[in-house]
């Protein structure tokens, strides 16, 4: 009896999902590649306000299940620094993703995206139909009207998934081809695994750098993976050919809680 007492205790104290908040220093750098000459000349007035700390500090709300899969959540709120908060009051960007992790891979159900004063966008996944929405939108609507649906693309993702998406398994080591939400657009990302290092905390680290592109837009993404444990390092979101700038977040350190996540190699 005693041993099945036992049993029942350790059973009960496996955690369900690992919970953790990750921050980051974000910094503005300039690509050489804008057609419009105002991209530059805000570099060098808000590199100069921002120093060494950058222009923005970022947080990371991270829920992921602890044994390889169920329910995870993410919630990123970017915030500009000091005085920078009155001038890029548009910089401030709360996104939100959720879904489910099955078979270790997550499975996006669920999204939130908003800039500065902009009212936020929804995305939401029922049945395989996927409903794009503005906040409000719901209450504002005559009762009869109903916002339209479209079929959700299969594997669909976002930037904050596919930052998270690999503590629980081996980096990807093929070109990849995946659909992946922008706001509240469904561009198509073909994503290219390097084997790389990143300096980070003074220290070279082994990283696979995912290189994502799309033909839709002339916005990138690149995220670098610690390949140790698929911890998200740095991520950079290029602006475009208009202004030739990118968003650069950088981890600042290791989140507190993180170790206790069951990595599958």
């Amino acid at each position: 009896m005693s041993a099945c007492f036992a049993h029942l205790a350790a059973a009960q104290s496996v955690k369900e999902a690992v919970t953790f908040s990750a921050q980051w220093q974000v910094h503005l750098q300039q690509d050489g590649k804008g057609s419009d000459s105002r991209g530059a000349q805000w570099l060098v007035l808000l590199g100069g306000l921002g120093g060494q700390e950058g222009v923005a500090t970022a947080q990371d709300q991270v829920s992921w299940p602890a044994q390889g899969n169920g329910a995870y959540r993410i919630d990123s709120t970017l915030t500009p620094r000091g005085a920078l908060a009155v001038l890029l009051r548009r910089l401030h960007w709360v996104r939100g993703a959720s879904g489910e992790v099955r078979d270790g891979k997550p499975e996006l159900l669920s999204a939130s995206n908003q800039r500065g004063d902009s009212p936020a966008t929804l995305m939401q996944i029922e049945h395989g139909r996927m409903q794009v929405t503005t906040a409000g939108q719901a209450a504002s609507a005559p009762a009869e009207s109903t916002t339209p649906t479209q079929p959700a693309p299969p594997g669909l993702t976002d930037p904050l998934t596919l930052s998270w998406g690999y503590l629980q398994r081996p980096p990807p080591t093929r070109t990849f081809t995946v659909p992946l939400l922008i706001n509240d657009k469904v561009q198509t990302a073909h994503i290219t695994p390097q084997r790389t290092t990143l300096k980070w905390q003074g220290q070279e680290v082994a990283c696979t750098l995912l290189d994502a592109h799309s033909a839709q837009s002339s916005a990138t993404l690149r995220i670098w993976l610690r390949q140790s444990d698929g911890l998200p390092l740095q991520v950079e979101l290029g602006m475009g050919d208009r202004y030739g700038l990118d968003v650069v977040q950088t981890l600042a350190a290791v989140p507190d809680g993180l170790p206790a996540a069951h990595v599958q190699h």
